[in-house]
């Protein structure tokens, strides 16, 4: 299913160890300002283009929440906690707790807002509030993004396929009414982006089924799971620093969100094929049944693997932006595979290519008979024969799609 199983790959960090600034969300890679440079001015020059960030052990001192903010919203200016302690950091995020009251995630580099527009987009806070998703009371944003968010106090946990896909999909589920149209070309033209940037040895374009919509980001991550009051409850994470430097900002499918978290699943947890199964249909029991229709779910018009492709290259993304040798290679020899299944969709559409064969002949039948140069009997076997090629070719087309699973 994915290039990562059984890889002992670490999110966001080199397995040497070595960063060259000393902290694990610099992105070492393609930094071309200095860490002290860029915490002094806010602004973080890469290879990329120009990001903002803030330095995030600042929050670590208790005097710091005394101090005004700006740009804060919510619960945050109300916060005044005496103990703060990080319970996880994960590459560009670090979670804290606040005395036993609250939780914050930090992002050194804020990398959208897409986390704090739940909250404060009022038609999503009450769709998503019977949802398993666990919502921001307070922030800070840095030049419109989220640095900071605010949670309820929870306690990390772990949990299981059949949660993690029941959850995604009733989330989506209540998002699937504020759905906007197919963007096949912006999605087309994101692949084109990482592609342009990255130089991998392959090219893919998907025109996408019409039932496959875009809406409103919430990506979950089987690390970032958490248990309040003996309910198991998702944090909701933002967008990477590699999506936010080389990708824009149009909507992706549900489909797309639930292929990062498969990625996830099979990179960190080592689940295995069996258990994303179950994790599949746990998530298409939720969600619309157009979105895992058979033409929404094909390979030959993009369907999961598309979103695979896309998933990897952002993963290649990462490695080069970290430095992560290891999994770099990971989605390196991943790509090169990319090459056979695309070679496969060649022959699928060539056979495609036979049902215009076959309508072609039955078009000819029909002014041989108009014409009077066949008779009407051979008109009829000559219009019966591209008959049977075309629902053959077709038949065939469909019957070679290579499984999304």
């Amino acid at each position: 299913f994915h290039p990562f199983g059984y890889k002992d790959t670490l999110n966001g960090k080199c397995q040497c160890g070595l960063f060259m600034e000393g902290e694990s969300w610099w992105p070492q890679g393609i930094a071309i300002s200095s860490l002290e440079a860029s915490l002094d001015s806010g602004k973080l020059s890469t290879k990329w283009g120009p990001v903002s960030c803030w330095d995030v052990q600042k929050c670590l001192d208790v005097a710091w929440w005394n101090q005004a903010k700006k740009n804060a919203w919510g619960v945050l200016d109300d916060l005044k906690p005496s103990s703060i302690e990080i319970i996880l950091s994960d590459g560009n995020r670090t979670l804290m707790r606040l005395d036993d009251t609250h939780l914050a995630l930090a992002y050194s580099i804020p990398t959208s807002n897409r986390t704090s527009s739940l909250h404060q987009t009022s038609n999503l806070r009450s769709a998503l509030a019977s949802t398993n998703l666990l919502l921001p009371i307070g922030g800070l944003l840095l030049d419109g993004n989220d640095a900071l968010l605010i949670f309820p106090h929870a306690e990390l946990t772990e949990t299981s396929p059949e949660w993690l896909g029941q959850s995604l999909g009733e989330i989506q589920n209540k998002l699937a009414p504020y759905a906007s149209p197919n963007d096949q070309k912006r999605w087309n033209q994101r692949l084109k982006d990482l592609e342009d940037e990255l130089k991998p040895n392959t090219l893919w374009r998907a025109p996408h089924a019409s039932t496959t919509v875009g809406i409103p980001s919430v990506r979950i991550h089987a690390n970032w799971i958490v248990d309040v009051e003996g309910e198991h409850r998702a944090l909701p994470l933002n967008q990477s620093v590699s999506e936010l430097l080389l990708c824009s900002t149009e909507r992706l499918p549900g489909l797309a969100e639930f292929i990062h978290l498969e990625g996830r699943l099979v990179e960190e947890k080592g689940y295995t094929s069996e258990q994303i199964a179950v994790f599949f249909e746990h998530w298409k029991r939720n969600v619309p049944a157009s979105w895992t229709s058979r033409k929404a779910m094909s390979t030959v018009l993009g369907g999961a693997w598309i979103w695979r492709y896309y998933d990897v290259l952002v993963v290649n993304a990462e490695s080069v932006l970290y430095g992560d040798e290891s999994r770099y290679e990971s989605a390196q020899q991943w790509l090169k595979d990319v090459s056979r299944l695309q070679a496969h969709l060649g022959v699928l559409r060539v056979w495609k290519s036979g049902v215009w064969v076959g309508i072609t002949t039955m078009v000819v039948a029909y002014y041989s008979w108009q014409l009077e140069s066949l008779s009407t009997m051979n008109s009829i076997g000559l219009a019966a024969i591209g008959g049977l090629i075309s629902i053959g070719s077709n038949l065939l087309y469909w019957k070679k799609d290579p499984p999304a699973f």
